[in-house]
C-alpha cells in the first residue's frame, strides 16, 4: 500500500502537466490560470499530506549532523517571523495563503526528492514525460509560423494567455529533454533505425522549444540557458563536453531558422530579442527595494506587493528574492541562509549530478531573478520537478532516529498547519463553480487577476460594477 501511494504521488505531476499543456477544459472555473492554481493546490495538499508518512520513516536526509543543529532554530525563527508578518499585514488571509503555498512547495520538493531517490526508474520515465508533454501546445508552433508566412495571425500558446507563463514553464522541460533520461535515453538494445528516429525526434523537439523562446523574445530564459551552460562547461572543463552536443546543435538550427523566417517576414511575432529596455523590470525592482526599506523587519506581507503604491507598474517584481524581501522582510535573509547551507552540504556531491541537470538548476535560479517563474502555478511545478531531481542526488541515508531529529517533527507540524490554512482561506475557491478572479488590473499573481483574494461567480453585471474599483 505504501509503494502504491508513493507511485501515485509521482504520477500526479505528468497528469497535471498533461491537463495544462493539452489545453483541456477539465476544470470548473472560467479562467485556465485559476484552474491551474486550484490543481496545483490540490497536488501540493495531496503530496504533503500523504508524504507525512514518508517523512516519518527512516529514509533519506539532505543535511548532515553538524548542519542539522542550526537548521531547527533557523526554521523555527523563520516560521515565527512569517507568522508575525502575515498577522500584521493589511490582508492577513492573503499573506497566510501565500506563506502556505511557498512552504508546501518547498516541502513537496523535499518529498519528491525522496521519492525520486527511491523509485529511480519510474522517476526517469515520468520526468521524460514532463520533458515532451509541452509539445501538446508547441506542436502548433510550426503550423503558426506557416500560417503567418501565408498572411494569417499564427498563434500557438493555447491556454497560456501570457506568453511568459509558457516560456517559464517550458525552461525546466527543455533541460529535462536534454538530459535524455527514461525512454528518451539511447540504448544499445535499440535498432539503428530506432536510435535515429529517437535522436531526430529529440533534436526536433529541442529546436521547437528554442524557437518558442526566440520568437517570444524571451530574453530571461535565453540568458539563463546561455549562462548556465557556460558555467557548467567551465566547471567541467577537464572533462568531455559531450553534454553540450544536443544544446549546441539544436541551438544553431533554431537560430538559423529564426533568421530565415525574418528574412522572409521582417516583422516580429513577439517582442524583439534585441530590445534595449528592461521591460519595466528596473522600475519594479526599485519599487520592491523601496517597499522593503519602508518595512525592513516584517515586510508588507505575502502577496501584498501588487497592493503597494505606486501603481504605475502593475506587475510582480520579476525577481523572486526581491519579492520575498519586500513582502517578508528579514525572513528573506534567513531563507537565503538555509539555501546556502543546503548548497554547502551537497557541494561534495555535485560531481554525481549530471552536467545538464546542474545547468538546468542554475538556469531556473537565474530565470527566477528576472521573471515570474516561481510565481506562476505551471512553472512552479515544472521547476519543482527539476529541482527535486537535483536534490535527489544529494540525499544520504538517514541514520538518526526520529526521536533525536526534532526538525522532522517541526516540519510535519508545519505541513499540517499550512495545509489547514490554505484550505481555510481558499477552500471556498476550490469548489467555486463557474467562478473567476477579477480586479481589472490583469497582472497575475496567486490568481490570474493578482489583486483578487477569492474567485467570484462569473456574472457580467458584477464584473461591470467592479470595473472602477480595486479589490484586494
Amino acid at each position: 500500500m505504501f509503494h502504491i501511494i508513493n507511485k501515485s504521488l509521482l504520477i500526479l505531476i505528468p497528469i497535471f502537466c498533461f491537463i495544462v499543456f493539452s489545453s483541456l477544459s477539465a476544470y470548473w472555473v472560467k479562467a485556465p490560470y485559476d484552474a491551474w492554481r486550484i490543481y496545483e493546490i490540490l497536488l501540493l495538499l495531496t503530496t504533503n499530506v500523504l508524504g507525512l508518512y514518508l517523512l516519518n520513516k527512516k529514509n533519506h536526509q539532505i543535511f548532515d549532523e553538524k548542519i542539522r543543529k542550526i537548521i531547527f532554530p533557523l526554521i523555527t525563527l523563520l516560521a515565527t517571523l512569517v507568522f508575525i508578518s502575515a498577522w500584521q499585514a493589511d490582508y492577513s488571509p492573503r499573506a497566510f495563503a501565500d506563506a502556505s503555498l511557498y512552504f508546501l512547495l518547498m516541502s513537496a520538493c523535499l518529498i519528491y526528492a525522496n521519492l525520486f531517490q527511491n523509485y529511480k526508474k519510474l522517476t526517469e520515465n515520468i520526468l521524460a514525460c514532463v520533458a515532451i508533454i509541452p509539445m501538446l501546445t508547441l506542436i502548433f508552433l510550426p503550423i503558426a509560423i506557416w500560417d503567418r508566412l501565408q498572411g494569417g495571425i499564427g498563434a500557438w500558446t493555447q491556454s497560456f494567455t501570457n506568453i511568459r507563463m509558457l516560456d517559464d514553464a517550458l525552461l525546466p522541460c527543455l533541460f529535462l529533454l536534454w538530459l535524455r533520461i527514461g525512454f528518451l535515453k539511447r540504448s544499445d538494445q535499440h535498432s539503428t533505425s530506432k536510435k535515429w528516429l529517437l535522436s531526430i525526434s529529440i533534436y526536433s523537439i529541442s529546436v521547437i522549444y528554442l524557437l518558442n523562446f526566440l520568437f517570444h523574445g524571451a530574453r530571461a530564459c535565453l540568458l539563463a540557458i546561455f549562462i548556465s551552460l557556460i558555467c557548467v562547461a567551465v566547471y567541467n572543463r577537464k572533462k568531455k563536453f559531450e553534454f553540450l552536443k544536443l544544446p549546441t546543435f539544436s541551438g544553431v538550427i533554431a537560430v538559423i531558422l529564426y533568421f530565415i523566417y525574418h528574412q522572409i517576414l521582417p516583422e516580429t511575432i513577439g517582442s524583439s530579442i534585441a530590445r534595449a529596455s528592461s521591460s519595466g523590470r528596473i522600475d519594479l525592482w526599485m519599487k520592491a527595494w523601496n517597499t522593503w526599506l519602508e518595512n525592513p523587519i516584517l515586510g508588507v506581507g505575502g502577496n501584498h506587493f501588487l497592493l503597494q503604491q505606486p501603481y504605475t507598474v502593475i506587475a510582480h517584481p520579476h525577481n523572486i528574492w526581491l519579492k520575498f524581501l519586500s513582502e517578508w522582510g528579514v525572513s528573506a535573509f534567513i531563507l537565503t541562509g538555509l539555501i546556502i547551507a543546503l548548497c554547502i552540504n551537497i557541494k561534495q556531491k555535485i560531481p554525481k549530478i549530471p552536467p545538464l541537470l546542474l545547468a538546468g538548476t542554475i538556469a531556473i535560479l537565474i530565470n527566477s531573478m528576472l521573471s515570474g517563474s516561481f510565481l506562476y502555478p505551471v512553472s512552479q511545478i515544472t521547476s519543482l520537478c527539476l529541482l527535486a531531481y537535483t536534490l535527489s542526488f544529494g540525499l544520504a541515508p538517514n541514520t538518526t532516529p526520529l526521536a533525536k531529529n526534532p526538525t522532522k517533527y517541526l516540519w510535519i507540524f508545519l505541513i499540517v498547519l499550512f495545509s489547514s490554512i490554505l484550505l481555510v482561506v481558499h477552500g471556498q475557491d476550490i469548489i467555486c463553480k463557474d467562478c473567476i478572479s477579477s480586479d481589472f488590473e490583469g497582472a497575475p499573481s496567486f490568481w490570474n487577476s493578482g489583486r483578487a483574494l477569492h474567485l467570484e461567480p462569473y456574472i457580467i453585471e458584477n464584473l461591470e460594477k467592479q470595473a472602477n474599483k480595486i479589490k484586494p
